[in-house]
């Protein structure tokens, strides 16, 4: 899947982080790089495999209350993503992130 310069938000709910594309105003700028990434990430067709993890990304059209607003840019980023294909890739590579623990 390639998502260049979209904007898209992170719908955080206490249990899953569910992806949305949207057009409003950021808080995280999301940078989509090949090699070293900040965070693997496996885009998941099912919600319950999102469920507590910031390394795994469920897209949901809609809104919810309580959202984190990303934007994909493609320099000045506050966290380096890279999409990969199996569950076992992805997961955080910068292990003392500042976003650990805050997307899923």
């Amino acid at each position: 899947m390639k998502i260049l310069l979209k904007e898209v938000s992170i719908i955080k709910s206490s249990t899953m982080a569910f992806i949305d594309f949207v057009t409003s105003f950021e808080k995280v700028k999301v940078q989509l790089v090949d090699s070293f990434p900040d965070l693997c990430v496996y885009i998941s067709k099912s919600k319950s495999e999102a469920k507590g993890k910031d390394e795994i990304w469920f897209f949901e059209d809609g809104s919810g209350s309580d959202k984190l607003k990303v934007k994909i840019v493609s320099n000045f980023a506050d966290i380096k993503v890279k999409y990969v294909t199996s569950k076992s890739q992805a997961g955080w590579k910068n292990k003392a992130h500042k976003l650990q623990g805050r997307i899923g």
